[in-house]
């Protein structure tokens, strides 16, 4: 596509105003989403590190 051809296009469709609000969009979370992320994040992170210490033990002879 031509640089013409694809200016044309942009303005016909108005997509720089569309990626604009898209990305508005799926930046904006809600505050309850985000807490329950982070939540899900912490869970995931002390079971891993339960996890690693509990091979760390293994491995070093402490059970």
């Amino acid at each position: 596509m031509g640089q013409n051809e694809t200016q044309r296009h942009f303005e016909l469709r108005n997509l720089d105003k569309d990626m604009e609000q898209a990305s508005a969009e799926a930046f904006r979370v809600s505050p309850k989403e985000h807490a329950r992320r982070l939540r899900s994040e912490n869970r995931f992170l002390l079971l891993f590190l339960a996890l690693v210490i509990g091979v760390s033990c293994l491995a070093l002879g402490v059970f």
